[in-house]
């Protein structure tokens, strides 16, 4: 019986239109053996890809012209592996970092992809960003192996690939589940706090790394990278002190009869105290996102 993960690659296949794989592999091997693409060829909706096999696939992707067909019927375990990854799962490593330069270096969505394709790869990404950021929990966080950086990440990385961001960060915003509230709290204590004194995350040590999430830090190998236009202007018409303040009033009552709640309060009770570095912050974050990662001016938040 298939589990819910080969459920998820099965449906993916039928959205895409992609339920059997070309009936001739012409993709170029980037290192000369192709093994691993007529083993991926032979694949079937639902099964499970060899993670090996995604790696060097992956590299053909970013190295050697794409061959169409092939790529949207081995597209879905691509992203299964990619919510593996975020979803805490199955750990794939450096196959992520490369996967995300695919999606944002080679044209794939305007290329390689209808649009019809486009939208479900994008409603998978930010479905699974969502049901991460669903499973937040905790106020409290040392070191840089938790779960917030990975959420923020994913999101921070979506606003790269694909411009409709504002899809993803109003679902979150609404706040319908406790993790939503969580992960706002979670969001808005970078935004208020000196990077030394905000109590969600404790600052960084040289053993341990940690200190609050960079929000303007892209997942994988895209140092040329910029947040997609529609994107830096919808942050800009969002962040703003008064709207910040909403969704955190909002938050906590949510959190009420939780763990999270005391915690949550008192970054409310903080919010008045620093409006200062809020409102800095607030204008400056989509400024950091529109700016490249490979920039000569080294990015940091003025305050």
């Amino acid at each position: 019986m298939p589990t819910d993960q080969a459920n998820d690659r099965i449906k993916l296949h039928r959205l895409l239109g992609a339920t059997h794989p070309p009936e001739k592999v012409t993709q170029e091997a980037f290192e000369g053996n192709d093994r691993h693409l007529r083993r991926l060829a032979r694949l079937r909706p639902g099964e499970q890809a060899d993670g090996n096999d995604l790696w060097e696939y992956i590299h053909d992707l970013r190295n050697t012209d794409i061959q169409g067909p092939l790529f949207v019927y081995l597209l879905p375990f691509c992203l299964q592996a990619w919510r593996d990854d975020l979803r805490g799962i199955h750990g794939y490593g450096g196959l992520i970092e490369h996967f995300y330069p695919v999606l944002a270096d080679r044209q794939i969505f305007d290329l390689h992809l209808t649009p019809k394709q486009s939208a479900v790869v994008s409603e998978f990404l930010r479905q699974t960003i969502l049901e991460e950021i669903d499973d937040q929990r905790g106020l409290a966080f040392q070191g840089s192996k938790t779960k917030p950086y990975g959420w923020i990440g994913a999101l921070t990385t979506y606003g790269v690939l694909l411009p409709d961001v504002e899809r993803l960060w109003t679902a979150w915003w609404l706040l319908d589940t406790i993790g939503r509230a969580v992960a706002a709290v979670q969001y808005i204590s970078c935004l208020m706090y000196p990077e030394n004194e905000n109590p969600v995350f404790a600052p960084w040590t040289p053993d341990r790394g940690g200190g609050p999430p960079c929000l303007w830090g892209f997942e994988g190998h895209l140092y040329a990278h910029r947040w997609q236009e529609t994107n830096v202007n919808f942050l800009k018409g969002l962040l703003t002190v008064q709207r910040v303040g909403d969704v955190l009033v909002q938050a906590v009552p949510r959190l009420v009869g939780q763990p999270e709640y005391e915690a949550a309060a008192a970054v409310q009770q903080d919010f008045p105290l620093c409006t200062g570095t809020l409102e800095s912050r607030c204008a400056e974050l989509p400024q950091l996102l529109e700016t490249t990662q490979c920039s000569s001016t080294m990015l940091a938040w003025s305050v």
